[in-house]
């Protein structure tokens, strides 16, 4: 092993001086790449960004034309329904602070759709904390409603009756039961609460 460094060390001496090279430190001359730092996005970053939207924008679309399909209406008169994206929005916005207080054990999911305060120690002795949860329970299943009742509207292009978004909202609770994590408070049929297993 010594001996092969040793004849690298060799080899590049007798290079260097076979060459003339006469510069110190180096006769080897590195430029670096010219770097342009902007504050200003990319056509690549805007390209992407943009096709994200576009996708979001798309997928709702495509959930309306395969849900509507029942009905006859074709996709082309189909756009996103702006109460609808609102209501996702706000959902998206409270989803990792509603995932901690499911997993604080603070909020469950009911067996109607809708999600709901389960005592805590920690925030019945501090109201301020508890005001903020209830806040954030009260916009989710808000949001929740509105879901519920432009999704039926969309689907079958009527308001829905209260039995419709009944039956929709315990679709939608035992979607949320099976998402649920392990320890986390859900509510049975029965109406018994009990920690997922």
């Amino acid at each position: 092993m010594i001996y092969r460094i040793l004849f690298f060390l060799a080899l590049a001496a007798a290079v260097y001086s076979a060459s003339g090279c006469k510069s110190t430190p180096s006769c080897i001359s590195v430029v670096p790449p010219s770097l342009n730092l902007t504050s200003d996005k990319t056509v690549v970053e805007r390209q992407i960004i943009g096709d994200y939207m576009e996708l979001e924008k798309d997928a709702w679309i495509i959930s309306s034309v395969k849900t509507s399909h029942s009905s006859g209406r074709t996709g082309s008169d189909m756009t996103g329904d702006p109460e609808l994206l609102k209501a996702e929005k706000l959902r998206a916005f409270h989803a990792d602070r509603l995932a901690s207080y499911k997993s604080e054990g603070a909020a469950g999911e009911g067996s109607t759709g809708f999600v709901a305060y389960i005592q805590s120690e920690k925030y019945e002795s501090d109201p301020a904390r508890k005001r903020i949860l209830l806040a954030v329970l009260d916009e989710e299943n808000m949001a929740r409603k509105i879901i519920f009742r432009r999704s039926l509207f969309l689907i079958n292009g009527v308001e829905p009756t209260a039995d419709d978004l009944a039956g929709f909202g315990r679709i939608f609770a035992g979607e949320q039961r099976a998402l649920a994590g392990k320890g986390e408070w859900i509510q049975e049929n029965s109406g018994k609460w009990v920690k997922k297993r």
